[in-house]
């Protein structure tokens, strides 16, 4: 299978990039037929990122599998659904061995998860987490002040409020008295920042319970799905104050593979681009 696809790619061409991708692709096959045993303890991540566009407008997605101890590109899945994913690793041995996946919060990717690593201990990503709330605040404050996303009063709103100034914090809570509504929700994406400056797994256990227990009092329908969403996420939301994984590794190469497709002017064939993207990182 190595030398087939060496062939396949140095045929009808002898430039020096044809000969590299050559040489690379039947590495990254021979790789995937020595079906890539996972090494023990190993620590996975999972994310995705837009690959391209078809004719008729659908937009297609790939899913990154990174291996967090030797720092580098596990696998590279075309779809994002629970088949395509385990239709993919399928080959992959010693599954067993993966004691953490650090993922996004996607139920496809928490139930393929689930099923493909059973011994694994699942992480929701922290920024993922506390970004739950941006939609809900970004939508009530253009109904007050238009869609302004250069306006000062936008970043004040997202950030947390242990970061800003005195002065900042203290005009921006005047001008919440005015706006109760968005105020809930300020505060409640405030009281999220203030879950994760917790220290220990049961303090945040204890602080997750109280919020979700104050939520359920408000009758603001962001803030009821809120609740729902922390409530069905609440083992990996907590699973970071034991371990403190982030998904900020998988994101990385994320940014990287964007990068390479960018300079590509973006790719047809997957079979393609999941050949090139190792050798970014090579």
């Amino acid at each position: 299978m190595r030398a087939s696809v060496s062939r396949f790619f140095s045929t009808g061409s002898t430039s020096s990039a044809a000969n590299g991708l050559g040489r690379y692709a039947a590495g990254w096959a021979y790789r995937k037929c020595d079906s890539c045993p996972v090494t023990v303890k190993a620590t996975v991540g999972l994310d995705e990122h837009f690959f391209r566009r078809t004719r008729g407008g659908f937009r297609q997605f790939v899913s990154m599998v990174v291996d967090y101890k030797n720092r580098r590109l596990f696998e590279l899945v075309e779809g994002r659904t629970v088949a395509e994913m385990e239709a993919a690793l399928g080959h992959i041995e010693g599954r067993d061995n993966v004691r953490h996946v650090v993922l996004d919060m996607c139920d496809p990717y928490r139930k393929f998860a689930r099923r493909f690593f059973p011994n694994a201990r699942l992480v929701a990503d922290k920024f993922h987490v506390l970004r739950l709330l941006s939609p809900a605040i970004n939508r009530r404050r253009r109904l007050i002040d238009g869609d302004r996303r250069s306006a000062a009063l936008r970043r004040l709103l997202l950030r947390s409020g242990a970061r800003l100034e005195y002065a900042e914090r203290l005009a921006l809570n005047q001008w919440l008295l005015g706006h109760p509504e968005l105020r809930a929700v300020y505060e409640a994406k405030e009281a999220l920042h203030r879950l994760y400056r917790t220290r220990g797994f049961l303090r945040a256990g204890q602080a997750l319970t109280a919020l979700t227990d104050r939520l359920a009092a408000s009758d603001i329908p962001e803030l009821q799905t809120f609740r729902g969403t922390l409530m069905r996420w609440r083992r990996e939301i907590l699973e970071y104050f034991r371990t403190g994984l982030t998904n900020g590794r998988t994101e990385g190469f994320n940014n990287k593979a964007k990068l390479v497709k960018k300079r590509a002017y973006g790719y047809r064939s997957f079979r393609t681009y999941r050949l090139r993207l190792p050798n970014a990182w090579a």
